[in-house]
């Protein structure tokens, strides 16, 4: 039976500072595409160049994740993220006002984003980690459910108000939108107190490689964990590079501009917020299969994209499409942080990130020249079929299908959490 218990974690000082950090900071990722998109658009009115440019956030991210793991395990998680945020903060700003002066160009917006996406190399994996340094295990599917819904809110505030400010303002006006959002996640770590970590033997820290091996042994030992990464890879080369570049192109085109684009994603958001709700209240027995059937249901926007129906249209297949996704995010999420050892966690994390996200901007950079060879419709439609196929597909992983959830808290809690929630 579910209970009221949702309060009693925002009580908690550690993990309120990191749920405002976290809330606030994913405001400003919801504000980003919009912005780029139509900077980039009013630059130059190329679809592929729109690609290369939110590849440019991207590629980094995916070089230097494995690198951003082992450093997360070794130093303090909330330290490292600080310097993470701090440094989006700075670029975020810096493109803005570069935009507001019309002093930017290609070659600016694409360094700026490869900074940010160098940053976001070393949030990923350390935040991970510290949402489970700071929650107990049995309470991980309720704290990621809290995180996904204000996440899936943002993401819903975000496109409104990244749309209103392009529209209304201008696109660095949105950018410089986002490095504020940076900013107050950075107050909020600094905020944040955890006891500090004990100190081991002395001696040579293990190098690199021996740690990066070991956390990839975590990772591949977990049949259920990697092969939802390699689906999860495939949907970041063909689906989302569809549905990121080609939905501000067609919207530009056919729809009627940014109000439109903004308006379609924030049902999108709407469709989040809707599945983490969902999320937050359902109790599976089998955490990951509960979100294999809506997930296909993904499908839907990208059809109603590729025939250019009217926007409502778009946006409520965009608010169905999208239920699904949040649910199989945040079940994915908790599955890990509650069947990893905490040690290896950013680690693992960082495959993880790696492996779902690395055909990203491949996908991004080549998403546009494809429509070039066949039309975004066959692009669309390909990612739309991508989708349809998905719940046979994940249904077939027995160990994913079979994963049992922890719900209840142990009394075995990490040391760390222990100590932190006092």
């Amino acid at each position: 039976m579910t209970t009221l218990r949702e309060p009693t974690l925002l009580r908690q000082r550690p993990f309120r500072l990191l749920y405002v950090g976290q809330t606030s900071s994913v405001i400003g990722d919801a504000i980003v595409p919009i912005a780029l998109a139509f900077a980039v658009l009013d630059l130059t009115g190329s679809a592929s160049v729109l690609g290369i440019v939110l590849a440019a956030r991207i590629v980094p991210t995916v070089v230097l994740l494995l690198m951003g793991g082992v450093i997360a395990d070794r130093v303090g998680r909330r330290s490292l993220m600080l310097v993470c945020d701090v440094t989006r903060f700075c670029s975020q700003l810096l493109l803005g006002t570069l935009l507001l002066t019309g002093h930017a160009s290609i070659t600016t917006m694409i360094v700026l984003q490869l900074v940010a996406g160098t940053a976001a190399a070393f949030f990923q994996p350390a935040a991970t980690g510290l949402l489970a340094e700071v929650v107990a295990p049995g309470d991980l599917q309720r704290a990621n459910g809290m995180m996904g819904l204000s996440e899936n809110t943002a993401w819903t505030l975000g496109p409104a108000i990244g749309g209103l400010l392009v529209s209304f303002v201008s696109p660095g006006a949105a950018l410089m939108a986002d490095g504020l959002t940076y900013g107050i996640s950075g107050v909020a770590l600094y905020l944040l107190r955890l006891p500090a970590k004990p100190r081991g033997a002395d001696g040579p820290a293990p190098s690199m490689i021996l740690e990066l091996r070991e956390g990839w042994q975590e990772f591949r030992s977990r049949t259920w964990l990697w092969t939802l990464v390699a689906w999860c890879g495939g949907f970041h080369l063909l689906v989302l590079p569809a549905w990121q570049v080609f939905g501000p192109s067609v919207s530009r085109a056919e729809l009627g501009g940014a109000p439109a684009w903004a308006v379609i994603t924030t049902c999108a958001g709407l469709g989040s917020i809707l599945g983490g709700i969902i999320a937050l209240r359902m109790r599976p027995r089998y955490i990951l299969r509960a979100s294999f059937i809506p997930l296909g249901l993904y499908g839907l926007q990208l059809l109603a994209l590729a025939v250019a129906a009217p926007v409502p249209l778009i946006g409520a297949a965009a608010l169905v499409s999208n239920i699904g996704l949040s649910m199989f995010n945040v079940f994915m999420l908790t599955a890990m942080q509650q069947n990893v050892p905490l040690a290896a966690m950013s680690r693992v994390s960082s495959y993880e990130w790696l492996g779902s996200i690395g055909l990203l901007p491949v996908g991004q950079a080549l998403i546009g020249p494809a429509a070039l060879v066949t039309s975004p419709t066959t692009m669309l439609i390909a990612g739309a079929v991508w989708m349809f196929c998905t719940p046979v597909l994940l249904y077939a992983v027995r160990s994913a299908r079979d994963l049992r959830a922890v719900s209840e808290s142990v009394p075995d809690a990490p040391d760390a959490w222990a100590a932190a929630v006092g």
